[in-house]
């Protein structure tokens, strides 16, 4: 048998490392691989990370983004001065505290407008869609800071879980829709705001806040909710 030559044999084309490291990148890809597909993508959590990488880039549209930006770390009155509504707010806050609802007033801002929330001892009696006559100066800021500017105002009646039959409301369905239009009526008619920006929701008793198992998780839930949106 012939032997090889010492010239017979060649040369590795790379380094032994190179090697050694091709295969450790192959093979955490392959595991990477695996993990993916025994895993399912939670579709929140991943628009969340693009919208935080788009906002880190600097590529944010201008319309909100389907992810909700409750998670926004900004002080809530900083916020509130970026939408030049801080001094109503405060406003609104102090009537409020006056007449001893000082929990029953939430202003959220959004990307593009705010969410205002009243709680219906405010503004109504119980089982009433009538509005009260205290509810009013906290109904003029609301339709001041609304004013023209408002591209689009969606007024919500929510009421709890108890069931109401009367003559007037059958059941908690025209009850919540008839305190929207109470609402409605009322920056209509004194505020002189335009109809046109406005639409009427009742809701019922099925979007509450908390659950309806006590009293007082029952006022919460009883509540009229202003969407306000910018042109």
């Amino acid at each position: 048998m012939r032997k090889k030559k010492k010239d017979d044999f060649q040369m590795p084309s790379s380094p032994g490392w190179m090697t050694t490291y091709g295969d450790m990148v192959t093979l955490l890809l392959t595991f990477f691989v695996l993990m993916i597909s025994f895993s399912s993508i939670d579709t929140i959590k991943f628009g969340s990370a693009m919208y935080s990488l788009k906002g880190a880039l600097g590529v944010l549209q201008k319309h909100r983004s389907i992810i909700s930006n409750r998670s926004d770390k900004t002080p809530k009155y900083d916020q509130l001065k970026k939408a030049g509504i801080y001094e109503s707010v405060m406003e609104m806050e102090k009537i409020a505290k006056e007449l001893g609802f000082e929990e029953d007033v939430s202003v959220e801002v959004r990307e593009g407008g705010i969410l205002i929330q009243l709680g219906s001892r405010i503004l109504f009696d119980l089982g009433k869609a009538d509005l009260k006559q205290e509810s009013f100066p906290l109904l003029d800021i609301i339709g001041k800071t609304i004013g023209n500017k408002a591209g689009e105002v969606l007024v919500c009646g929510h009421t709890d879980d108890l069931p109401i039959v009367t003559a007037k409301f059958p059941s908690n369905w025209e009850l919540s829709t008839a305190r929207a239009l109470s609402v409605i009526r009322y920056f209509i008619n004194v505020d002189n705001l335009s109809p046109e920006i406005f639409a009427a929701v009742g809701y019922s008793e099925y979007r509450p806040l908390v659950s309806n198992n006590s009293p007082e998780n029952r006022r919460k839930n009883r509540r009229v909710e202003f969407l306000v949106t910018w042109e």
